[in-house]
């Protein structure tokens, strides 16, 4: 069966893994009993976790192509049909961010951790809601737990959703030692690159920011993010006049980028 990705609501910068890792077939079966046009009876087994396996997979396609009602009616009868399918709160979780209930979200998040508190990727996708809505110490509570699982087959990835998000709170320290730990682990990984580099400026290392955009550059094509960091890096040095050159570039080449709005927003002048 299938995963599917689903990307955090609000443009959240956290790596968001699949809401559903795996789901067995074996479950709890009904019976049904049906007649037959000779009004005889027959007995009809329905196994209900594959029942609601298959509502939830329904409702998750739902809401990628924005169909919300339906969405919500087939996670309502996945959960009528067995409510201990992995999964499940955690997309209730996910539809209710879709269409802002925060509270029921959140709620949704703890009812899916509390019946699956060993699912790291519930408790990631928590620390990304979290983080989102600014909740920062909460978050770094949810990764920390996840990173220390022994549960956890990702942990790179519990390292980096910490690390961007102490970058979102400004917890320059804090992102510093996440991102490092990504890099041990995966030494290729471009946010945690950039956003390595980025921590190391907030923190007076401009060499090392350096050392972490010339590793990027020799992996990754230039980008709005490392032109950014680049143009942060040389006001940083005091070469001012290179600095304005690289913006020039970002406002030709990316001008409608996110990038290209900080730069605008933070000209050192």
């Amino acid at each position: 069966m299938s995963n599917r990705k689903i990307k955090a609501v609000n443009g959240c910068y956290i790596a968001i893994t699949s809401l559903i890792l795996s789901l067995g077939l074996s479950g709890c079966v009904t019976q049904e009993y049906v007649t037959n046009s000779d009004d005889s009876v027959q007995e009809r087994s329905i196994n209900t976790k594959e029942a609601a396996t298959a509502r939830l997979q329904l409702a998750l396609e739902y809401l990628r192509k924005g169909k919300i009602p339906q969405a919500k009616l087939n996670l309502d009868r996945a959960e009528q049909l067995n409510p201990d399918v992995p999964g499940i709160y955690s997309s209730y979780a996910f539809y209710y961010e879709k269409v802002g209930e925060l509270k029921f979200a959140n709620d949704a998040y703890l009812k899916a951790l509390e019946k699956f508190p060993n699912n790291d990727n519930t408790r990631n996708n928590y620390g990304a809601f979290l983080c989102t809505n600014r909740r920062y110490e909460e978050a770094e509570q949810q990764f920390v737990i996840a990173i220390n699982s022994p549960f956890n087959t990702q942990t790179a990835n519990s390292y980096e959703n910490a690390g961007l998000c102490a970058l979102r709170d400004g917890n320059w320290q804090r992102a510093k030692k996440h991102l490092i730990a990504v890099l041990r682990y995966e030494s290729v990984r471009a946010r945690s690159i950039l956003g390595l580099g980025k921590a190391n400026i907030e923190l007076g290392n401009v060499d090392d920011a350096m050392t972490q955009l010339r590793n990027y550059q020799s992996i990754y094509s230039q980008t709005s993010q490392s032109l950014w960091l680049a143009i942060q890096i040389e006001y940083k040095r005091n070469k001012l006049a290179l600095a304005d050159q690289l913006g020039a570039v970002l406002l030709q080449k990316y001008p409608n980028s996110d990038d290209a709005k900080a730069y605008i927003a933070k000209r050192f002048k």
